[in-house]
């Protein structure tokens, strides 16, 4: 069968789509790879799933796909009305059943069925492949695991299978470009290894322009289950089976000789797991040993408190890792109950934090994430966290972030029962780092700013950030959220348009 697969994400990297990619490939199928980073709303909005792509690019896309038996989609929540578009679009110019997987079809089957003809819950190589072989058959797929859909007979939700527990078995992830398309502007084009190479420059931890980043993942799932994100429900959804999975070393490094081999301006590496250092310290060790041998750049991984012993840190760094994200989220124990972390303490952190300064690379500067906007913190569960920040050894960044409730966490059903939201409605548009002007918001802002942290301490002082975090203060500063949210959008887009204006007016006459 001849199968198109499409992606709406800025990161065309799409980890997931070209591993479904190579595995209906290996499975025999012709496959097409259409990637659709909406530069232009990025440019005009600061972010890509508001708008809806225009009339124009969808004809392409539906030219592009006219022959085709299968259109496949991934999609996040926060594009569901954008894919909902793109996918009704499409349909009014050709007739093409389309299946949706991703976390979105995840979390929200019922939903999503009233607009794709199939749906994927849960991990998708073998679900899909199965789906393909059985439409080519001409057979109904309702004995295909993970895949749920409607006809004349009624509604059909099938188990989810155990997911793949050999990840060595998925081929790498396909970058055949010369079977893959990229929206530039509003023009779909053939991928040249040029646009590839301007796709994956300066973002994502590494952002000078000569950094051209590679990513990956060396497992799959999350030995933690905090309650505002994915993989809890992810826990859930496979309780019963394996849900963290590692592949081989072997394997890992393999893949990225490869891609290296035929792309060698891949300059830099983003492991891409929620936990890298969650391996054996032999498994890290082995790791750190071919890598140093076969590929030798600097990396980027995501650590955490429970995992990042100093023997653990000793080999990563020596092995070439120069950026790296730790979760912070909170402070406060009641808040982290809240979240399902109570393994998180203000003492994890700095001896972690501490560790990192001391035998870490001088070029090293850690991410720490921040979730504020939560509405059962208390002004003491904000001012522990901000207290504790002021610990942290420099340099260090802030990521901070809004409390965001989407389908399928544990917080949004919390939400819907206290009555703090009333549906999905919001959490389709929403941006988790879309905050709103508030004094303790601006305590947190200002240690980015390198404000001396005596003045943050002072500033945070109890009595006087009651006093402004007291309603009458808290109502008046909420007067300059949309003046602040205009200045934040207008400082993104411009660089969003200093990053990809000439790219699209280069390409625009193409």
């Amino acid at each position: 069968m001849k199968i198109m697969l499409i992606s709406p994400y800025l990161d065309i990297t799409s980890l997931s789509t070209r591993l479904l990619s190579s595995y209906l490939k290996a499975g025999g199928h012709s496959v097409v790879q259409i990637f659709l980073p909406d530069l232009e709303s990025m440019m005009e909005n600061g972010i890509d799933f508001v708008n809806n792509y225009p009339d124009e690019v969808i004809e392409q896309v539906a030219a592009l796909a006219d022959g085709f038996h299968l259109l496949g989609m991934s999609l996040m929540t926060n594009y569901f009305i954008k894919m909902t578009h793109l996918t009704r679009g499409i349909r009014k110019i050709i007739d093409l059943p389309v299946v949706w997987g991703g976390i979105h079809p995840t979390v929200a089957p019922e939903e999503c069925m009233d607009i794709a003809d199939y749906v994927c819950v849960g991990e998708g190589e073998d679900a899909l492949l199965e789906l393909v072989n059985t439409l080519q058959k001409g057979v109904r797929p309702s004995h295909v695991r993970n895949i749920w859909f409607r006809d004349e007979q009624g509604e059909h939700r099938n188990p989810v299978r155990e997911p793949i527990s050999d990840l060595d078995e998925i081929p790498f992830p396909d970058y055949d470009i010369e079977d893959q398309y990229i929206l530039v502007g509003r023009k779909v084009l053939p991928l040249s290894e040029d646009i590839l190479k301007e796709m994956v420059r300066g973002r994502v931890h590494f952002n000078e322009p000569h950094h051209l980043i590679y990513e990956t993942m060396w497992t799959r799932g999350c030995p933690h289950h905090c309650a505002y994100c994915i993989n809890n429900h992810y826990r859930i959804l496979y309780s019963g089976f394996k849900t963290v999975r590692r592949r081989s070393v072997d394997n890992l490094i393999e893949e990225i000789r490869s891609i290296r081999t035929r792309f060698p301006w891949f300059n830099r590496i983003n492991f891409m797991d929620d936990d890298f250092a969650s391996a054996s310290n032999e498994q890290l060790s082995h790791f750190r040993e071919e890598y140093k041998k076969e590929i030798n750049c600097t990396f980027f991984s995501l650590l955490s408190v429970l995992s990042s012993g100093e023997e653990k840190l000793s080999i990563l760094f020596d092995a070439g890792l120069r950026r790296t994200e730790i979760g912070i989220q909170s402070l406060s124990l009641s808040t982290n109950r809240i979240y399902g972390r109570e393994y998180f303490s203000r003492e994890k952190l700095l001896e972690l934090a501490w560790t990192v300064k001391r035998i870490g690379p001088s070029e090293l500067c850690p991410t720490y994430d921040i979730i504020l906007e939560n509405p059962w913190e208390s002004l003491d569960d904000i001012l522990i966290t901000l207290r504790g920040v002021l610990e942290l050894p420099r340099p260090f960044v802030l990521q901070l972030f809004s409390l965001t409730f989407f389908p399928g966490i544990a917080l949004f059903q919390k939400a819907l029962e206290d009555g703090i939201i009333s549906g999905t409605e919001a959490s389709h548009l929403k941006e988790d780092h879309d905050r709103g002007f508030s004094y303790l918001n601006l305590l947190f802002l200002f240690v980015n700013k390198r404000v001396p942290n005596c003045v943050i301490r002072f500033l945070s002082w109890k009595p006087f950030a009651a006093v402004m975090e007291s309603v009458p203060i808290k109502w008046f500063l909420s007067l300059f959220s949309p003046m602040y949210r205009v200045l934040k959008k207008r400082g993104v887009c411009r660089s969003q348009r200093k990053r990809f204006g000439g790219f699209i007016s280069e390409h625009s006459g193409k």
